[in-house]
């Protein structure tokens, strides 16, 4: 295949970040390797960069964190998450651009409205209806695409046992975790978690999961799940569709192992039956079946064929069109608009914040608030809590907490616990309170050997931005984590950044 210009077709793909935190970021990666591999020329613009921005330079894919940079004219826009693909759009209104719709009530997933947008791909049955019901799309232009998987990265794993004994939850949000332990613990099975909502992120899942028998799961990581022979019992935050089965799988992965089929509350009751209803023959079954079916290389066809399509069909748009329909997007997008969807999203998370606070005591001056202790701290960005204390999981955590009305301390102790390692005897621990600079935490092997518990008093600054009733937030942030695994320590593969042992106003 080869473009216009006699070599392969230079794709502009975008994308709302590249941390690796959201399945659309595996899904673009996986895109431009696979795009790569037969012959194109990807290139990549996200605003927000990480390990994923890094894994794509490394296979010598380009990756732009300014659109201004791009000064080669794509051949087609491949466009995910509603800003980036409209500024992409607006950047190359000669280019004729997809965008693919990943969710159903996420405020990113909107389409975007700018002339040289041809086609709109949804990833599910439940994604287009929203497209054509509720986004007012002609249905002429929307195209089913179902996700895919790495079926060379993700290889099929050791036998199964006749019986599960290790469970591995993936937990990218809330409300589901203690039900899986309760119910794992109920049929003696080991289960971990990792995810967001765990405080554990994971860069190579394909590593993980031969080591487990069972996994709790959704959307695209159940199918990468079910590629590797493991058996999947579809859930998360949002509800159960159940063990994924020969007989439920065609249903299920029309609508993205995702929201549409998760229709049963996560229950110990419900889940213990999904649970019996373990069978390792089926799915031996059914991983075949997602390896013939689900491969990168089919799915990378139907979208160049797409793109050829929209090439040999697009005409341009007109003179005045492309200046109008810009006007109107950033027009729909104002944030001093009441209605704009992400200022509701920002609405409802500080919302669920002030909940979320109702369940953290107020601190009075001198009190020591151990994360040990369950009432004084909600945490965000550690692994889960030890007899001694907590360890970060990523670069950037939080604690949460609230001050008695009234209280106006001007000072805070924050113990801490180092992290060392061969390659890092010595960092920082930048600290932040309700997003002012605090100070920071000078680790030195040299000075607090490892283990050792390190205290430091920081003054707090005027107009600290404390409200009665309402929640604070300390923010940590370190140059990396790193496990003892690649260190060369002993086996753990968590990776740790501190250790958080209390705080204590005075």
């Amino acid at each position: 295949m080869t473009s216009p210009k006699g070599r392969g077709l230079r794709v502009l793909l975008t994308n709302l970040a590249l941390t690796g935190r959201s399945g659309t970021e595996t899904v673009t990666r996986d895109l431009a390797l696979a795009l790569l591999r037969i012959g194109h020329r990807p290139m990549v613009y996200s605003p927000r960069l990480g390990p994923i921005a890094d894994e794509l330079r490394a296979a010598s894919i380009p990756v732009a964190d300014d659109i201004d940079s791009i000064r080669e004219t794509p051949d087609v826009i491949h466009g995910h998450h509603v800003i980036q693909t409209a500024v992409a759009a607006a950047r190359f209104p000669e280019t004729p651009a997809l965008f693919v719709c990943h969710d159903f009530t996420a405020w990113h997933d909107a389409p975007p409205r700018l002339p040289n947008i041809q086609t709109f791909v949804a990833i599910s049955d439940g994604f287009r209806d929203r497209l054509v019901v509720e986004e007012g799309v002609d249905p002429a232009r929307v195209h089913v695409v179902l996700n895919a998987v790495d079926i060379e990265r993700f290889q099929p794993g050791p036998p199964l046992p006749p019986k599960p004994r290790r469970a591995l939850a993936f937990a990218k949000n809330q409300g589901h975790l203690g039900a899986i332990r309760q119910a794992c613990a109920a049929r003696g099975l080991v289960v971990d978690a990792v995810g967001l909502a765990a405080g554990r992120l994971v860069d190579a899942p394909e590593a993980l999961l031969h080591d487990y028998d069972l996994v709790f799961t959704s959307a695209l990581s159940a199918l990468e799940a079910m590629a590797c022979l493991r058996p999947v019992i579809v859930c998360d935050g949002r509800g159960l569709a159940g063990l994924a089965t020969t007989d439920r799988y065609l249903a299920w992965r029309r609508e993205n192992f995702g929201l549409r089929v998760l229709s049963r509350p996560v229950t110990v009751g419900t889940l213990l039956a999904e649970i019996d209803r373990y069978d390792p023959e089926d799915a031996i079954v059914l991983g075949g079946r997602v390896r013939e079916e689900a491969s990168l290389d089919r799915w990378v066809d139907s979208y160049v064929t797409v793109y050829r399509r929209m090439i040999e069909t697009f005409a341009g748009a007109k003179p005045g069109q492309v200046n109008r329909a810009t006007a109107l997007h950033l027009q729909a997008w104002d944030p001093n608009l009441k209605n704009s969807a992400w200022l509701r999203e920002r609405a409802d998370l500080l919302d669920a914040l002030q909940r979320l606070s109702l369940g953290v005591k107020a601190l009075a001056l001198g009190q020591e608030a151990s994360v040990t202790e369950a009432w004084a701290l909600g945490l965000s960005g550690f692994h889960e809590v030890e007899p001694w204390g907590v360890w970060s999981a990523r670069r950037r955590c939080a604690a949460r907490f609230r001050l008695e009305p009234g209280v106006a301390p001007t000072q805070v102790t924050i113990t801490v616990v180092p992290h060392y390692m061969q390659s890092r005897p010595r960092y920082d621990v930048v600290i932040g309170m309700n997003g002012r600079p605090l100070g920071k935490i000078d680790l030195d092997q040299a000075v607090s050997p490892g283990g050792q518990v390190f205290r430091q008093t920081f003054d707090i600054p005027e107009d600290p931005g404390f409200e009665d009733e309402s929640p604070s937030w300390l923010t940590f942030e370190t140059e990396r984590c790193i496990s003892p695994k690649c260190d060369g320590r002993s086996d753990d593969s968590r990776e740790f950044g501190f250790g958080l042992v209390s705080l204590t106003f005075h």
